[in-house]
């Protein structure tokens, strides 16, 4: 058996163990169990309304052009995907945030834009299933600072000696394609 052989061997018997890994790894990320937007309802005033309704008047009013859900959005304000449970589950103190804003956070009030209080409790229903999303617990407890640290925790910075796995995996795949490129290269001139 010639080198090359050898060498084929040993990258294709990785590629094969991946191929299950990779498969799993989609099949986890992928089966979350969302709830159903129409089964996320706040009530007001006898009215109940849904998340879909709720998405609509978060569109209208375009509140991401300052806020994220789930980091798709602006950054300007802190990201919203957990904020109905940092309210903990209170409906009137969230649509009252929206209403009034929070003018020393930058945040403009909402009823000077036209939002109606409907308006609010529609966008707190929508704020309410969008905390009930399989996030992988993704952003960690979210923050109502502008200063890249969660909720006044320092952010943590990587140290060097942290690293040296990165390092060597980097060393180990450029020897491993070094090593691939020599024996190619020898083979072709014939001296395998």
């Amino acid at each position: 058996m010639n080198n090359l052989r050898i060498i084929l061997i040993a990258l294709i018997i990785p590629s094969l163990l991946m191929i299950p890994y990779s498969i799993l790894s989609f099949y986890t990320d992928f089966a979350n169990n969302n709830p159903d937007p129409s089964l996320a309802t706040v009530s007001f005033q006898g009215n109940n309304y849904n998340a879909i309704e709720g998405k609509r008047t978060f569109e209208q009013y375009q509140c991401m052009g300052c806020h994220s859900i789930v980091g798709n959005g602006a950054y300007f304000g802190p990201d919203l995907t957990k904020v109905y449970r940092r309210m903990n589950g209170n409906d009137a103190a969230l649509a009252a945030y929206l209403l009034s804003g929070i003018p020393a956070k930058g945040m403009p009030p909402m009823r000077d834009r036209g939002m109606s209080e409907e308006d609010a409790y529609r966008t707190v229903a929508f704020l309410k299933y969008a905390q009930m999303l399989d996030t992988n617990d993704w952003p960690n407890n979210g923050s109502w600072d502008r200063d890249g640290n969660i909720d006044g925790v320092q952010a943590e910075h990587i140290s060097p000696s942290g690293i040296w796995q990165i390092v060597l995996g980097i060393i180990f795949f450029n020897l491993l394609v070094f090593g691939i490129i020599i024996v190619y290269e020898r083979e072709k001139e014939g001296k395998i």
